[in-house]
């Protein structure tokens, strides 16, 4: 694709002779490029956006080949970028660090306001979006009138992935701040949400609670769920405890079954003889479960999956 550079005029105008087979690139003082307050998705809190940007800032301060931004100029003449925010910002730092660039090339865009989000979101350049900052523009788009098959088809992802992400959009400002951080993952919480609804923040914070007690830092599937006993040791309790209750005799058994009647409190003095098969059968029973949950225990300390 040719590119045929213009010096800004009036960016507002309508470039002539346009074809298919050209792209106008205008060259804009850089420093009057804007942002459109709220239209970024990016968290610039982020450590990783932070880099990013310092990135671009070395690249324009070293004179490297930086990809021209996408712009449009707003009715009272701003000129606010629709993709490459981050590169604005890099090159107003480099700026600011004594660089001397006086003209940048942009890109115009034409198209309407859902356009602009789907060009945002599907961006390829740089740094690619957090889920949860996805998560909002899905959310900005079904607020314009999009269908979640709509937003699927733009975006190349499923309608249920859509649907997904919507839910966490919706979800409040401390479910958002547990995955921000990482404490929390992006489908743990999107489940919680469904599962919880309001609640779901309460949840989650004890769970990570849970999480810390164990050593770890983020809430995992198996502190959600509990720890998963492992099918092998099931086997083996199984297996022990069978044995023990068939060399039970009759008489035992209808002993415990009269004791079953008692109070608790009240069966506490009473004594009963077993055989030591039946004694040891369920001995090695409790020691299979003790030692699972040492395995556990220790599974949870390096963080890994129950095998």
């Amino acid at each position: 694709m040719a590119f045929v550079v213009t010096p800004l005029k009036d960016f507002t105008a309508e470039p002539q002779g346009q074809t298919n087979r050209k792209m106008y690139l205008y060259q804009v003082d850089p420093m009057l490029l804007q942002e459109e307050e709220g239209f970024n998705l990016r968290y610039y809190d982020d450590p990783k956006v932070k880099a990013h940007i310092e990135a671009f800032c070395e690249s324009y301060m070293a004179d490297r080949y930086v990809p021209p931004m996408m712009v449009r100029a707003l009715n009272d003449g701003r000129i606010v970028v629709i993709e490459g925010h981050c590169r604005r910002r890099g090159v107003q730092l480099a700026i600011s660090r004594g660089a001397k660039i006086p003209l940048v090339n942009v890109i115009p865009f034409r198209g309407n306001d859902a356009e602009r989000v789907e060009l945002m979101l599907r961006s390829a350049q740089g740094l690619k979006l957090e889920p949860l900052d996805i998560a909002r523009g899905y959310l900005r788009l079904s607020q314009m009138g999009l269908k979640p098959a709509e937003i699927a088809a733009s975006q190349s992802k499923s309608p249920a992935r859509v649907e997904q992400l919507l839910t966490l959009a919706t979800a409040s400002g401390e479910v958002h701040d547990l995955v921000r951080t990482g404490a929390v993952s992006v489908d743990i919480a999107i489940d919680a949400v469904r599962a919880h609804g309001e609640g779901a923040a309460t949840v989650l914070s004890q769970k990570l609670e849970v999480a810390k007690q164990e050593g770890r830092q983020r809430v995992t599937k198996s502190v959600v769920r509990g720890h998963t006993v492992p099918r092998k040791t099931v086997e083996a309790v199984f297996a022990r405890v069978e044995r023990a209750m068939a060399q039970m005799p009759a008489a035992l058994r209808q002993q415990a079954e009269e004791l079953q009647a008692i109070p608790e409190r009240e069966r506490a003095n009473q004594k009963v003889e077993v055989e030591a098969n039946v004694l040891l059968g369920l001995l090695g029973a409790a020691q299979e479960i003790e030692a699972m949950k040492a395995r556990l225990a220790k599974q949870a300390a390096r963080g890994e999956a129950p095998e």
